[in-house]
């Protein structure tokens, strides 16, 4: 069984309104304002797809959806995580993301897994470092969706 498919419960985001910040509280960077949840270092997102990505049950689907919610499909098209240029294709580098936004996505995916029951520091870890694959087939499932409606 993969350590993804390991959730068994589907979990509530549900964040307290206006939540204060406290040092070492994990929750203090989500709080809802005007319909929005604060993800941590200044992202916001709508508070009802902050909902639905929660209710995901699969590590790979909460990354991807979060991405998605946090820079859109737009933007995930056009840039890359690193902004290394691509070993296996010849071209210009593109842009990385926002390391701001990435590091929100890594606090947030990291939050959803502790309360997927993921509590070994271990296996936190090797699920965490598995983000930035998850974000990168985004990326790529993104570009191949738009290049197959460009031949249409």
């Amino acid at each position: 069984m993969s350590p993804e498919s390991t959730a068994t419960e589907n979990v509530a985001l549900d964040v307290a309104p206006n939540a204060v910040s406290a040092p070492g509280d994990e929750l203090a960077q989500f709080f809802e304002e005007d319909g929005k949840i604060h993800l941590g270092q200044g992202v916001w997102i709508r508070a009802e797809v902050w909902r639905r990505i929660g209710s995901s049950l699969k590590d790979s689907i909460f990354v991807k959806e979060l991405a998605v919610a946090v820079w859109g499909t737009a933007t995930l098209k056009n840039r890359s995580i690193t902004g290394k240029e691509c070993p296996t294709k010849k071209g210009e580098a593109r842009p990385p993301l926002t390391p701001k936004k990435l590091r929100a996505v890594k606090e947030c995916f990291q939050w959803w897994l502790r309360h997927q029951g993921v509590v070994e520091e271990e296996e936190l870890g090797k699920r965490t470092r598995a983000m930035g694959h998850y974000v990168s087939q985004k990326i790529m499932d993104i570009r191949k969706k738009d290049d197959k409606d460009k031949q249409k």
